[in-house]
């Protein structure tokens, strides 16, 4: 605006001087021309005088007092009226980045507050973890582990009686067979619940396609998904995706596919947006950080911009050593 503003002044000053010498006008507007020069020139070198209230009055009062020697000199209200729509231009400028660094401050806190949230909820979900653990040493210690020495103390004591002919061997190897079955089952159900239900990763993927909002997203499931080890890796990065479409994509529809097999997990995000097209040449959107996670598990992150945006997390089914 600045440089418009200087062109229009200069539009003004050659306008003032093709009247001057067009008319038969004093010596006086040649000052008055000088002076409008000083003051412009003020107002751009000078930041104290860049202000409308300083330089728009005296270029009025010059105007005003110059008119009585030299009429024309009225033509000169335009450049008061240029410095005038310059401040308020300049003003809207100076409030739209202030609300936009005011609105960067904010998503940054959000960054901030949400990167928080990230960590204090993997804090507990390994706390969580090694509570669990320590619960399952303990039940396996107190109850496995007593039921299967009382039966191995059974059993000597059995094959002692068995050598000696004593009828009560058989007895105390039934009763023996009994205890081991316990031990048995209690082991079973200690082992069942340290594995996942296969139901409750799926549900939970889709119940975030189902809380997307912002427009269809379907969710859709083939192979073999038994053995999902990298469920929340999958759960977030999903929710990065939608976000992902929800902030940069036009589309209207979403589909996520989740395959498997023996070895591996594919998770598929595609829609069918073209805004997204042209942004390939840049490296955000979140796209950076799940390339990082899904590395970090030993995957692989694939990124196309054919017939919409689409991307597929690939990992193992079998964590790597340390993750």
């Amino acid at each position: 605006m600045k440089y418009y503003a200087i062109f229009a002044r200069s539009l003004v000053g050659v306008m003032l001087i093709a009247v001057w010498g067009l008319t038969d006008s004093p010596l006086s507007g040649v000052a008055f021309l000088l002076i409008l020069t000083a003051v412009s020139a003020a107002r751009y070198r000078f930041k104290a005088l860049s202000r409308f209230a300083v330089t728009g009055t005296l270029e009025i009062v010059a105007c005003i007092g110059f008119a009585f020697l030299w009429f024309p000199a009225l033509l000169g209200l335009w450049l008061p009226v240029i410095g005038f729509i310059e401040d308020k231009w300049q003003g809207w400028e100076r409030d739209l980045l202030l609300k936009d660094f005011e609105d960067r401050a904010e998503r940054l806190k959000l960054e901030k507050k949400r990167e928080n949230a990230s960590m204090e909820l993997r804090y507990a979900a390994r706390v969580a973890e090694i509570n669990e653990r320590s619960r399952i040493a303990q039940d396996i210690h107190d109850h496995v582990g007593h039921e299967i020495t009382g039966a191995l103390i059974a059993l000597q004591t059995a094959a002692k009686l068995y050598e000696s002919g004593d009828g009560r061997a058989g007895e105390l190897l039934g009763q023996t067979i009994k205890c081991l079955e316990s031990a048995s089952e209690n082991l079973r159900e200690t082992v069942h619940n340290l594995k996942p239900a296969k139901g409750t990763a799926l549900s939970y993927l889709e119940e975030i396609c189902d809380s997307f909002k912002f427009c269809e997203a379907r969710f859709e499931v083939s192979g073999d998904l038994n053995n999902i080890t990298h469920f929340e890796l999958l759960a977030a990065n999903l929710k990065e995706a939608l976000t992902n479409v929800s902030r940069h994509s036009n589309a209207d529809s979403v589909t996520v596919r989740l395959d498997g097999n023996a070895d591996y997990i594919r998770m598929t995000v595609s829609d069918n947006g073209t805004k997204l097209k042209t942004l390939k040449s840049k490296s955000g959107m979140g796209l950076s950080g799940m390339k990082e996670r899904i590395r970090a598990a030993g995957g692989t992150l694939t990124v196309i911009y054919e017939n919409g945006f689409k991307i597929i997390c690939i990992l193992p089914k079998k964590s790597q050593e340390g993750i």
